[in-house]
């Protein structure tokens, strides 16, 4: 068990029971990970950086010798390799939690509701790792700030949305790169408590009683988190800024990360798309799907979510004849332009 504490908290103002803790199987090989900690409570021992290194944020960068940053890039690249991702880390930095007396006040936050929830639940809080990406200016105010209104989406009720430790691609997609080409997501520690299924473009706004305190997208196997506005910067404990670019691999049939069986290209423009299909589906169709569309640009829903939501009134088959029809269309010098084809549909 590797267990660390945000550095520079005053020890007087912790108590020597509490601790937040990073733990992983130390019988494992090179493939452990940052795992899901039963309990944050536990243990005395403290970590302390170089004061150096501590930024005015309260983060400090992690070294590519540290084995936490072997732990975290590995996880989260190879979680994406398999969707034909190519993610390269360019740094990781830890929250401290000391940039202020809010920052700590939010770690003895979740802390104090942890230990609620496991009183409530019978000693389960159920904290989960999960992922949120966004802005540079995103990821910054929420360390700075915490959660705001501008972080809740309403793809699945009114809350934040987080992708679950093994499927980062959601969030990965709603990171958009800065200046120079980076990309940043928060690797976030979750109190999830009792769960409860919350359904697509649900208006569900808080837990349905009091037997839940979030909801899953799937309660067999969950991929997204949601944890509600009113409980968003007790429930959420963003841990680590994990920095990186991302290339596509080459040779690997997919669309926006879904595999396919057949090799196509995936980069037809979205609005091209939309043009094209507004000539082979029936309005209502098109109105459901242009309503995706509008969603993703207003950052309701993740760029999978809004390509999920054409899938399902589209269909795979009539996708791919259109991303054909428009790769041979582009290669022939035709701009891309879709002419109506009845054969799709045979």
């Amino acid at each position: 068990m590797l267990r660390l504490l945000p550095a520079a908290v005053d020890r007087r103002l912790v108590p020597d029971d509490d601790e937040i803790s990073v733990s992983e199987d130390e019988s494992s090989d090179d493939s452990s990970y940052v795992s899901d900690c039963e309990s944050v409570i536990s243990g005395t021992r403290i970590v302390e950086p170089h004061p150096r290194e501590i930024q005015p944020d309260g983060l400090v960068r992690l070294d590519l010798s540290d084995k936490l940053h072997g732990i975290i890039e590995k996880k989260f690249t190879s979680r994406l390799n398999v969707h034909g991702v190519n993610a390269q880390v360019q740094y990781i930095h830890r929250n401290l939690f000391n940039s202020s007396a809010i920052s700590l006040a939010r770690l003895r936050s979740f802390q104090i509701f942890t230990k609620a929830v496991e009183k409530k639940n019978g000693g389960d809080s159920n904290i989960k790792y999960a992922w949120f990406g966004g802005s540079k200016d995103e990821i910054n105010k929420i360390i700075l700030h915490g959660f705001g209104h501008d972080n809740i989406r309403t793809s699945f009720g009114h809350g934040v949305v987080l992708s679950a430790d093994h499927s980062p691609l959601e969030s990965m997609e709603s990171a958009i790169p800065d200046d120079d080409g980076i990309k940043h997501i928060l690797l976030c520690r979750v109190l999830l408590g009792k769960t409860e299924l919350v359904n697509p473009f649900s208006t569900q706004c808080h837990p349905s009683s009091e037997d839940f305190q979030s909801g899953v997208d799937n309660l067999g196997s969950p991929t997204k988190f949601v944890v509600w506005s009113s409980q968003m910067n007790t429930h959420i404990l963003p841990e680590f800024v994990i920095s990186f670019k991302t290339f596509s691999i080459t040779n690997r049939p997919q669309l926006d990360g879904v595999h396919l069986r057949k090799p196509v290209s995936p980069w037809i423009p979205i609005p091209d798309l939309i043009a094209a299909l507004s000539k082979l589906l029936p309005p209502k169709a098109m109105k459901e799907i242009t309503q995706y569309r509008r969603s993703y640009i207003e950052h309701k829903i993740s760029r999978r979510e809004m390509i999920q939501g054409i899938r399902e009134f589209t269909g795979d088959r009539l996708l791919l004849m259109v991303l054909k029809d428009f790769t041979e269309q582009r290669r022939h010098g035709l701009g891309g332009k879709l002419e109506s084809r009845s054969d799709l549909f045979k």
